[in-house]
C-alpha cells in the first residue's frame, strides 16, 4: 500500500486546499490520502474515521484489489482506468435512508458538469447510467459515530483488454461512450462539491421536493418492466419521497421497494 504524494500532476496539498479540506473553526479537519493500490478505499476511510478523521475526509486509490458493490458484488477497479474514491459524510438521522440515492445524484451531477453531453441517469438504487450503459456505482456503509462512508466508482476509460466478462455486457466507460477525454480531477472536484451541497441541505424523513424532482428526472427505470427480489415483477413508476422505488403490479396496485436486488425484464 504505497501512499502517493502527488495526484493528477499536483501535490496532495494542492488538492486539499482546492477542495477546502481544512475544516471549520472548532472542527476536526478532513484528511486526504491517495494510494497506488488499496484493497478498498472505503475500508481505509473507515479506519481513518475510527482514528478521528474529520467529515469529508477523502481516500482515492489508483486501483483496488477488493473493491465491492452492493450485496457483496465485486467492483473491478484496474489501475488508472477510473475514479475510485470514498468520502466520509457527516452523521444523519437514522431515518434518512435515502442517502445512497443522494450520493448517486451527486455523482451523476458531477459527470454532467465534467463531461458535456453526458446526460447521466440513475438506475435505482445505486447505479449511474450514460447512454444505456453503467458507468458508475455507489455503495454507502455505516461509519464511526453515525457517519456514512460513501464509496464511489466511476469508469473513466476502458481498461486494457476490456471489462471483466461478468460485467462486460453492462459496463462502459465515459471516454469510450462519449468520445472525449475525461479529467478524473474534475470528476472528483465535482463529486465533492455536490456532496457538500447535499450535506448542507435540511433532510428529514422524506426527500425534499427539489431533490425528488431531480431524482425522478434522471430515473432511467421509469415505465420499464423490472423484477425485484422484495416485491416481485412489475413496472417501475418512479421514486417515492421515502427513496423507495414505486412498483406497479400487473393488477394495477402499487407497492414500495426499499431493498433487495433488482433487474430489468
Amino acid at each position: 500500500m504505497a501512499r502517493l504524494t502527488h495526484w493528477e500532476g499536483e501535490p496532495i496539498a494542492v488538492w486539499a486546499e482546492l477542495w477546502e479540506l481544512n475544516g471549520a473553526l472548532g472542527e476536526v479537519p478532513p484528511t486526504f490520502e491517495v494510494h497506488d493500490e488499496l484493497g478498498s478505499t472505503s475500508d481505509r476511510l473507515r479506519e481513518m474515521a475510527e482514528r478521528g478523521a474529520g467529515s469529508f475526509s477523502v481516500v482515492i486509490a489508483e486501483s483496488q484489489s477488493a473493491g465491492r458493490g452492493r450485496r457483496g458484488a465485486t467492483w473491478h477497479s484496474p489501475s488508472g482506468s477510473g475514479l475510485w474514491m470514498s468520502v466520509l459524510l457527516p452523521a444523519r438521522s437514522p431515518s434518512v435512508s435515502y442517502v445512497p440515492l443522494l450520493v448517486g445524484l451527486a455523482t451523476a451531477g458531477a459527470i454532467d458538469n465534467s463531461v458535456p453531453g453526458a446526460e447521466a441517469g440513475l438506475e435505482w438504487p445505486n447505479d449511474v447510467i450514460v447512454r444505456g450503459t453503467k458507468v458508475a456505482g455507489v455503495l454507502c456503509e455505516a461509519g464511526e459515530g453515525g457517519r456514512v462512508v460513501a464509496g464511489i466508482g466511476v469508469n473513466v476509460r476502458t481498461p486494457p483488454g476490456g471489462f471483466a466478462p461478468d460485467i462486460a455486457e453492462r459496463a462502459g466507460s465515459l471516454e469510450a461512450l462519449l468520445g472525449c477525454s475525461v479529467s478524473r480531477a474534475s470528476l472528483a472536484s465535482e463529486v465533492l462539491r455536490g456532496l457538500r451541497r447535499l450535506a448542507a441541505a435540511r433532510l428529514g424523513n422524506v426527500l425534499p421536493r427539489p431533490l425528488l424532482d431531480d431524482l425522478n428526472r434522471r430515473d432511467v427505470l421509469a415505465g420499464r418492466r423490472v423484477r425485484t427480489e422484495q416485491e416481485g415483477r412489475g413496472t417501475a413508476r418512479g421514486i417515492a419521497r421515502s427513496g423507495a422505488l414505486v412498483l406497479e403490479r400487473p393488477d394495477g396496485s402499487r407497492v414500495y421497494v426499499v431493498a433487495g436486488s433488482m433487474g430489468l425484464e
